[in-house]
């Protein structure tokens, strides 16, 4: 299994499994992805399901572009790949300003 680089946003470790969650913006800070750990089944605990918005150049999310499910691997492994790109781990919560 691939392990999970740590950034600023929180990793979840239910039933004894990290996951990413939370939100990542791109360098440009035109494009934000939000990972979302499907934990309340500890059967839905290796499911991902990721929401990419186009956002504003403050990194604030305004319009939904597309929205995937994924197995916690691939989820992991995109996390740490946009990681290794520049992307960056949001701590605050900017999900309540969404247009």
């Amino acid at each position: 299994m691939n392990q999970l680089t740590q950034s600023n946003t929180q990793i979840l470790s239910k039933n004894g499994i990290p996951s990413p969650s939370g939100w990542l913006v791109c360098p440009a800070r035109n494009l934000a992805l939000l990972f979302i750990t499907n934990s309340k089944h500890p059967k839905n605990a290796r499911n991902i399901t990721t929401q990419l918005w186009h956002c504003t150049i403050k990194g604030i999310p305004t319009k939904l572009k597309n929205t995937r499910k994924m197995d916690l691997e691939s989820a992991i492994e995109t996390w740490n790949e946009l990681l290794n790109h520049g992307w960056e781990g949001i701590t605050e919560q900017i999900n309540n300003r969404v247009a």
